[in-house]
């Protein structure tokens, strides 16, 4: 039996937009990170420029995980033969070949280095010479992201390109819809993207525009029976992930709305209803998507207001906002749909909602 041959990624369509700032999104192991990386390495060798492999955090940047994530590439046939491995070593990636005289692997020029974003200031120091390109892997998480990150990452950027341009490669999977870099630069189309196609935003500063290409990539044509539920909807077909979430226990007219409360957050907006079930009396938290359609007067931001009824925290001298913090508490919250509680929760982790309402 014929075995079918699998389609990956392509960035050439992404490259073609020369902009300063490429984000790539979209499904697991579709060749996002392996076309990438082949970029950077055919460039270190052909062209003898450098590049440097990005995380969030020190702990994933350790010698064995940098060189296992070369590990897919086609060394010899990027370098004509010449080398046959990638190592990293004392923070500098190299190229390598294997010495069948000394038994050992040989390591030639530099040809890139590792680098972590929690730690970006003991790099301002360091001279970056001939460096054309930084890979950021996985910048989307659905853990916590650093303070005030694309902000350090612009100041990262800075320190290696000094006064030259370089290529920025974004890559992350669709984990999770909320991510201050989507925010923070503007990238208000991201949310609906479809998938493969290209967005481009220009931003001027002075005289120079600067490029940030969104594309969310194409899924590879492969299938895979591993995955199933929600779960699969991410990693198989690329889909933003969503987990499954209580819904109302009932029919919403059997509950009677006690108190609201409008939560903002980016491009994200909720309404907190405090419900209470007319037939038991049971108090429980339903969150819902806020369309706009009326207003409501109590509202929680992480942006600053003077205004009374706007804040950053719960007021549990007011006793409804006091029952909505014991039901979190208690966990009885529900949501309209799968992707207003996936998308709450991830706010959640950024917004730390969890301390609003302790």
């Amino acid at each position: 039996m014929a075995r079918t041959k699998k389609k990956y990624y392509d960035i050439s369509n992404l490259l073609k937009t020369n902009a300063q700032y490429m984000m790539l999104l979209g499904q697991r192991a579709n060749g996002k990170s392996y076309q990438v990386k082949l970029y950077a390495l055919k460039r270190a060798y052909e062209d003898g420029v450098n590049f440097i492999y990005l995380r969030r955090h020190d702990k994933d940047i350790k010698q064995r995980f940098v060189s296992a994530y070369f590990g897919d590439m086609p060394i010899e046939k990027i370098t004509n033969g010449n080398y046959n491995g990638v190592e990293a070593y004392q923070g500098s990636i190299y190229f390598t070949y294997y010495d069948e005289g000394k038994k050992k692997n040989v390591r030639g020029e530099e040809i890139g280095r590792y680098c972590a974003l929690n730690v970006y200031e003991r790099y301002k120091s360091q001279t970056f010479v001939d460096f054309d390109s930084i890979i950021y892997e996985e910048f989307i998480t659905d853990s916590t992201y650093l303070y005030d990150e694309p902000r350090l990452l612009q100041q990262f950027v800075s320190t290696v390109a000094r006064h030259s341009e370089i290529k920025v490669f974004l890559i992350g999977n669709t984990l999770t819809r909320v991510c201050p870099y989507f925010a923070e630069w503007c990238l208000d189309g991201v949310l609906n993207q479809k998938i493969g196609t290209i967005d481009v935003y220009h931003f001027h500063v002075g005289d120079s525009v600067i490029d940030i290409a969104v594309e969310y990539c194409a899924n590879a044509k492969i299938e895979n029976k591993m995955f199933f539920g929600q779960t699969a909807k991410q990693i198989v077909h690329g889909e933003w992930d969503t987990k499954d979430v209580a819904k109302l226990p009932k029919k919403q007219d059997v509950y009677e709305t006690v108190y609201e409360i409008l939560l903002t957050y980016q491009k994200f907006s909720f309404v907190i209803q405090l419900l209470v079930d007319t037939e038991d009396g049971g108090r429980l938290v339903h969150v819902y998507p806020y369309t706009g359609h009326r207003k409501i007067y109590r509202q929680l931001t992480d942006t600053f207001s003077d205004k009374p009824n706007i804040s950053a925290r719960l007021d549990t001298k007011r006793r409804p906002e006091a029952i909505i913090a014991e039901c979190f508490r208690q966990n009885k919250i529900c949501y309209s749909d799968n992707m207003t509680g996936s998308d709450f929760k991830n706010v959640n982790n950024v917004f730390r909602i969890g301390q609003l309402f302790s």
